[in-house]
């Protein structure tokens, strides 16, 4: 990914001035004056334009598309080793829309989980379904198709836990992992097939 630094913008903004500022033979006529004026103001506000757009949000300008649903590896279902047997669901959705009708180009991931109601301690048994109550929803943010950013302070962790899919499954950098898995329809609430998107 390339990035544009500041003073890199004012530079290019700098040199397109001058080149547009050459001196030509002055015309006997306004008209032909007003026109190269109009010229000039037309090259010189493109110019900042663009110099601002990758200036503000290189990243964003130049990021390549993020896969979303079922194209990305991260969305399913996932075996957790500290909570086994208990629901794990991960679902990289598109990010919302802004206020400017435009989204960001970084994806959401959105994480539904159950963590059991305690009588088998950290897991969950094959009579301990949850409840649509019971469940618990965290977000976070894609930054490439490999890597998530993941707010679990809702849960009492981290804001920013980085989770890296490794080819089969999301690793957090305290070296646990979660494995994907096939669909866990018998781990969700009894009366849903599926989990719903937030957005």
């Amino acid at each position: 990914m390339v990035r544009t630094s500041l003073p890199l913008t004012i530079m290019l903004v700098s040199a397109s001035v001058t080149t547009s500022l050459v001196v030509r033979p002055t015309s006997t006529t306004t008209t032909k004056s007003n026109l190269e004026r109009r010229q000039l103001f037309g090259i010189l506000g493109s110019t900042i334009a663009g110099a601002a757009l990758v200036a503000v949000s290189p990243e964003e300008a130049q990021a390549a598309p993020l896969k979303v649903g079922p194209s990305s590896p991260f969305t399913g279902d996932y075996d957790d080793p500290n909570h086994p047997g208990c629901l794990r669901q991960v679902k990289v959705v598109g990010a919302p829309l802004r206020a400017d009708g435009t989204r960001s180009s970084y994806p959401i991931i959105e994480i539904t989980g159950y963590d059991g109601n305690g009588s088998a301690g950290n897991s969950c048994g094959d009579g301990d379904r949850p409840t649509r109550a019971d469940l618990w929803k965290i977000q976070g943010k894609m930054k490439s198709n490999t890597e998530a950013s993941i707010d679990f302070s809702p849960k009492g962790g981290p804001a920013n836990l980085t989770g890296t899919w490794d080819g089969s499954g999301i690793v957090f950098p305290d070296g646990n992992k979660w494995l994907k898995v096939a669909a866990t329809n018998n781990r969700r609430p009894k009366d849903m097939s599926t989990l719903k998107s937030e957005n």
